[in-house]
């Protein structure tokens, strides 16, 4: 996420690709701004010049979705350390925690375990379950996350266009949301 330094300030253009939930900050506001350069003052997306007066020093901004001709565009206030351990209390989180790049890791008190890439999550432990996803993104990086973070004898691979998971000596095909059992 990219931090505002002053009102207005023009680096929130370089925000990257964020998501609405991430960990340790609260989202407050959410801003739908014209990114093809031909919006007009008046349009339900703002113009550059006109989101550039809603940006804020001292918060965070981040794109949260992606259309074709805008965006939206979070506003984010980092949470307290006190926030940020309320939550996980709450919630039932021991710990979570960058584990790769993009790449997260919670621990739950239960012991359950959710292994996450950028907004979705890979890998559930859930129980004696584990459910894959993709979030749609069938891509290499996906595959190779999930890889890393399974049991040696599941693998999931693409052969002629189509994903697979090779589980207890069988080819499944890859479903998003699949469940297997641990």
């Amino acid at each position: 996420m990219y931090q505002a330094k002053i009102d207005g300030d023009n680096g929130v253009f370089k925000c990257p690709k964020v998501g609405k939930k991430n960990f340790g900050y609260e989202l407050v506001n959410e801003y739908f701004v014209d990114n093809s350069g031909f919006g007009s003052d008046g349009e339900p997306a703002y113009t550059a010049s006109e989101f550039l007066r809603q940006v804020k020093g001292g918060l965070y901004y981040g794109i949260t979705n992606i259309g074709q001709f805008q965006v939206y565009v979070g506003e984010f206030k980092k949470l307290s350390r006190q926030e940020v351990k309320a939550i996980k209390a709450e919630n039932g989180i021991v710990s979570s925690k960058k584990i790769k790049n993009n790449t997260r890791l919670t621990v739950y008190q239960n012991g359950d375990k959710i292994y996450r890439l950028h907004d979705t999550d890979i890998i559930s432990y859930i129980g004696n379950k584990i459910i894959l996803k993709n979030g749609g993104w069938d891509s290499r990086t996906t595959r190779a996350r999930i890889n890393e973070y399974l049991p040696l004898d599941i693998h999931v691979y693409r052969q002629n266009g189509v994903s697979y998971v090779s589980y207890k000596n069988e080819k499944i095909e890859f479903t998003d949301c699949m469940e297997l059992q641990a």
